[in-house]
């Protein structure tokens, strides 16, 4: 964060992927891409795993909307008897040197609703373990998104425009989405992320990233969310102010974030 010009973080004219078909919103410049480092180790600390899922030994492992790779490269190392792990994103993922020593790792860019099923490497039935994060910016076929292969696993994590098709309670509603799918023993874990600085809480490093909208992230998002709209300038800088106000300190205020486990049973 020190090597970036605070200033940049929101006077910067951001880029994205390519997809017109994706609702997800949010860029994939160097910025972000350093902004969801920071997010990644401030939910590691808060939740106090990277995965929940009991899961052992699975063949073939997927990440969905994997960002940068972080977890991706955790789930390569943390099963390394697993065949592969793929990485799938709308923008390609940067590469790192540790990437060699991970010889089941691959990203894939692209969109998993067009692919999913269709690409040979996802075939339908083919994943044992599937993880996302934060997939509330782009997933518009939550329903969709839950038929994956009987005796799966799955680990969700979301943070609590239909016009976009978006669910942005999808950390709350999920549970729903995995039951009507058919997925059993489904386990939900509630973590809360206060508005205010608690010194040394497991929440801390999150609560910083918060507050403010210290990255930009919401700065950026506003006008995306709202496009369908055709707001005017005029206004969406004044949903700008609304949100610089409504995100700054306050005791006693809190964000809501859910972790989601479920298993798809073998028919």
């Amino acid at each position: 964060m020190a090597e970036i010009n605070s200033k940049d973080l929101f006077s910067r004219t951001p880029t994205y992927h390519n997809d017109a078909d994706a609702a997800y919103l949010l860029p994939n410049d160097p910025i972000e891409q350093s902004r969801l480092i920071d997010q990644h180790n401030g939910i590691v600390a808060l939740v106090k795993h990277v995965i929940h899922a009991p899961v052992s030994s699975p063949n073939t492992v997927l990440d969905i909307g994997c960002g940068t790779g972080i977890v991706t490269r955790y789930l390569s190392s943390h099963f390394p008897t697993a065949q592969q792990v793929y990485g799938i994103d709308l923008s390609a993922v940067p590469s790192q040197p540790s990437d060699t020593n991970l010889s089941n790792l691959s990203f894939i860019c692209g969109n998993f609703r067009k692919i999913g099923g269709t690409d040979p490497r996802l075939s339908l039935n083919s994943v044992d373990f599937v993880y996302s994060r934060l997939l509330l910016c782009g997933m518009t076929d939550w329903p969709g998104y839950f038929r994956v292969k009987s005796g799966s696993g799955y680990a969700l994590y979301e943070r609590g425009g239909a016009l976009q098709g978006l669910d942005l309670d999808a950390g709350l509603t999920v549970r729903k989405y995995m039951e009507d799918a058919g997925f059993v023993d489904i386990q939900r874990w509630e973590f809360r992320i206060p508005y205010w600085r608690v010194p040394g809480a497991d929440s801390e490093a999150m609560t910083e990233h918060l507050i403010g909208d210290k990255w930009g992230l919401y700065w950026h998002m506003i006008p995306k969310l709202v496009a369908p709209m055709n707001f005017s300038q005029e206004k969406i800088d004044g949903f700008r102010r609304d949100m610089k106000r409504d995100l700054q300190e306050e005791e006693g205020k809190e964000q809501l974030f859910c972790v989601t486990i479920g298993r798809k049973p073998v028919l």
